[in-house]
């Protein structure tokens, strides 16, 4: 007799989790959390095993060793990016984890990093402050993150749309893969003489500390250092995630506080106290990568869960961040929480080593656009296109416009 498959039956059919919208993911999320802590969805024509709890989804980041990174990644972003982190386990992830991480730690994000942000902010700022309207999305949210690792790399900048179209072509392989191999040939080779340049002459930008550092706390790989591959796939990889991935963050938390006024006003308030908990508020209410794509590989029975080999698994963060268990009244936008929504960045050895940059540019953002823009405030009738929607199925979500005005 054969034994039933966790992934005999759909526990939910009519939409593709990885390339179709669903306007109301929250609900349905809901509802079947109500029913067990995971469920069986179709995900690009496949079953696929979804995580909705937070308790599973935390287990599932820090157990590498039944849900490897190294399986799936090769496959989604190997062919556009590289042998990045994501597709690295064991020594070979550590030594380039401890290369990439010191110019991303806290001490040197404050030092270092966050002294560019704020002029940053205020020069795009500046292009449109004095006409009372614009777009935050097309004029603030996807330039200000692009131009900001841009800048950390030493780009040379002269085409703002391209080097924004670089970025976002390089995270879409799976949707586009002809746009996304043509972005990661052009930005390699933007890249590669410049790489050779800063190992001649280095001087205070990303590329040169990453082509200087050497493993120093880790003594079988005490004086590794990078090769020009490894520098060129981390950047491949930093581009479009620190990019796309902040854009989407910022666009959710505006989209949040722009249509929750009680918010709004207990932030503008006290910016100084309340902006980095509305940063945290927003990436729990609709983090920018709202499903993250595993695999297992080998058949196991894990948390209750029989699981066969091969299986796509769906770490659903925007469930695990909506999960009762863990949040009161878990849809209430609240910026007084005063809780880590650190699902966002992932857990365990994959999660993500931009964490304090990221949380820099989305508070010093935040900050920068209540200040400059006195009682900023949605235009009359953009609510509906304020909402948060679809990048890419219900993985990728950000406001496509935030039409704006505020007082002159």
């Amino acid at each position: 007799m054969t034994t039933p498959s966790v992934l005999d039956s759909f526990d939910i059919e009519g939409v593709d989790f990885a390339f179709e919208d669903n306007p109301n993911i929250h609900a349905v999320l809901e509802e079947l959390r109500s029913k067990k802590p995971y469920a069986v969805v179709p995900f690009a024509g496949v079953r696929a095993v979804l995580l909705l709890t937070h308790e599973l989804v935390t287990a599932a980041f820090k157990d590498e060793e039944t849900f490897p990174a190294s399986a799936i990644y090769p496959m989604t972003t190997g062919p556009v990016l590289g042998k990045t982190l994501q597709c690295m386990a064991g020594a070979e992830h550590r030594k380039n984890r401890s290369l990439i991480s010191p110019p991303f730690r806290r001490k040197v994000v404050a030092e270092y990093i966050t002294p560019l942000l704020e002029p940053l902010a205020h020069e795009l700022i500046d292009r449109f402050a004095d006409r009372g309207t614009a777009d935050l999305v097309a004029e603030f949210t996807t330039r200000y993150p692009v131009l900001l690792i841009s800048r950390l790399i030493g780009l040379p900048v002269t085409d703002e749309a391209q080097v924004h179209k670089w970025a976002h072509d390089l995270f879409y392989f799976p949707f586009d893969p002809e746009a996304a191999m043509r972005a990661s040939q052009e930005f390699t080779d933007l890249l590669t003489p410049i790489l050779a340049e800063r190992r001649r002459n280095p001087g205070d930008d990303l590329i040169s500390t990453l082509v200087t550092e050497t493993v120093h706390d880790d003594d079988e790989l005490e004086g590794a250092t990078l090769s020009d591959e490894e520098v060129l796939s981390f950047l491949r990889l930093l581009f479009p995630a620190g990019a796309d991935t902040t854009m989407l963050a910022l666009g959710n938390t505006l989209s949040a506080l722009l249509t929750h006024d009680d918010q709004m006003a207990i932030l503008r308030s006290d910016l100084k106290e309340h902006a980095l908990w509305a940063v945290w508020e927003g990436l729990r209410w609709e983090p920018p990568v709202g499903l993250l794509p595993r695999a297992c590989p080998e058949a196991t029975t894990w948390n209750g869960i029989e699981i066969p080999a091969l299986t796509p698994m769906i770490f659903s963060v925007n469930a695990a961040h909506r999960d009762p268990d863990q949040w009161s009244d878990p849809h209430r936008f609240d910026i007084t929480r005063r809780k880590t929504a650190m699902l966002s960045f992932g857990q365990g050895a994959h999660s993500c080593a931009g964490n304090w940059l990221a949380l820099a540019e989305l508070e010093t953002a935040l900050t920068a656009l209540l200040e400059r823009l006195p009682g900023l405030r949605l235009q009359e009738g953009a609510a509906d296109r304020a909402k948060v929607t679809s990048q890419v199925g219900v993985a990728l979500r950000g406001p496509n416009e935030l039409a704006v005005q505020w007082d002159l």
